[in-house]
């Protein structure tokens, strides 16, 4: 088996969700009344759980496996990690709830402003940070970096994407069902279990699966059972095989598929719409500046609270890492899905904003973090 390095780890996810983008953007327009057919058409009988088409189900199931790895990864972390002493933990912590904050707040205020209700109603579609995406851009960009950038943007990331899994399931819940809700414990029970007695990974995706089904029925977001089960689970060498397990599932199978029924755009929605343009801006300045204002200023607030970041971490360089935590894909795009029909022109709008970003984004951080890098 080949052994991939560290940065060589870190750019996989990105590029297989490149791809997956890529063909979603060719396909949607080459043939756009084609790619919509398959992908949004109601053909699964699952509509009492919410999975009406092809996209439900890809993208609430391919998640759920994503989440399985970001939640082992993260608990590892604090287990045994570098986050295994909780104050440095503390301003990564608060860098991704300002860096959830103030994209959110921006968009909201440049909605009111440019009166359009789109961006005020679509509120946490720029707030997400994307895992895969971020650190595969700094890896590829910021060779020589300290190990501490890693962590801090590792962290940073996974708590900004589960605590935004967490956010669209509190604000997207309705109608709950509290019989579900308790069989939901009953399972995150059986899978603390399952995981103290080193339980074979089938029986470990079988309690995802069981999981993920009960919170749909709950009326819950189920991509939240990945992120569960990953943390439910202790962090022994049992659970290490399974997040290996998850993490090449998630990189291989589940990110590209989610970003190729995720991504397409039905482009005859965009042609003579102002709002268009007003949303595509506006998303992107709200993730880009929003994002590197609410990260530093996260980070300060530790720092005055007594947890400053590791010497290592200047502002400059914490600046720097924070303009590719505008990159967003993936929890931006069950946002998106919850709040917008996929043949309006407002998703198009939105799917072309995230794109745009992650272009502009990445073609930033290379200098801005080779600066910083330099002057270290």
């Amino acid at each position: 088996m080949v052994r991939l390095s560290r940065r060589e780890r870190d750019a996989a996810p990105a590029l297989t969700l490149l791809a997956g983008v890529t063909v979603a953007l060719v396909w949607s327009a080459l043939d756009g009344g084609g790619y919509q057919h398959v992908v949004n058409r109601s053909w699964i009988p699952l509509t009492s759980l919410g999975i009406g088409s092809l996209h439900d189900l890809i993208a609430q199931g391919a998640m759920a496996v994503f989440f399985v790895a970001v939640g082992f990864e993260l608990k590892r972390e604090y287990a045994r990690g570098a986050l295994h002493h909780w104050r440095h933990a503390i301003p990564a912590s608060l860098g991704a709830v300002g860096g959830m904050a103030a994209p959110a707040a921006l968009a909201i205020g440049i909605g009111l402003l440019t009166r359009t209700p789109a961006l005020v109603h679509g509120w946490g579609i720029p707030m997400s940070t994307d895992v895969a995406f971020t650190l595969g851009v700094v890896g590829l960009l910021a060779r020589g970096a300290p190990p501490t950038l890693r962590v801090f943007l590792l962290t940073l990331a996974i708590a900004d994407d589960v605590l935004g899994v967490v956010v669209l399931t509190v604000a997207g819940s309705s109608h709950l069902r509290p019989g579900y809700l308790v069989l939901a414990a009953v399972v995150v029970g059986a899978s603390v279990l399952l995981g103290r007695r080193r339980a074979p990974a089938p029986l470990i995706a079988l309690a995802v699966a069981a999981l993920w089904l009960t919170l749909a029925a709950a009326r819950l977001e189920p991509v939240l059972a990945g992120v569960i089960v990953g943390l439910a689970i202790p962090a022994d060498t049992g659970a290490q095989t399974i997040e290996t397990w998850a993490t090449r599932v998630s990189t291989v199978l589940a990110l590209p598929l989610f970003a190729l029924v995720s991504t397409g755009v039905d482009w005859s929605t965009l042609s003579g719409r102002g709002s268009t343009t007003t949303i595509v801006i506006a998303t992107m300045v709200a993730r880009i500046v929003g994002k590197v204002v609410g990260i530093v200023g996260g980070v300060a607030l530790a720092r005055r609270l007594g947890a400053p970041p590791p010497s290592s971490l200047p502002v400059r360089l914490v600046a720097a890492a924070a303009v590719p935590c505008a990159i967003g894909f993936t929890v931006p795009l069950l946002f998106l899905r919850a709040d917008f029909p996929p043949s309006s022109s407002t998703y198009a709008a939105f799917t072309v904003a995230l794109v745009a970003t992650t272009l502009v984004a990445s073609v930033l951080a290379a200098p801005s973090l080779r600066g910083a890098l330099r002057r270290h």
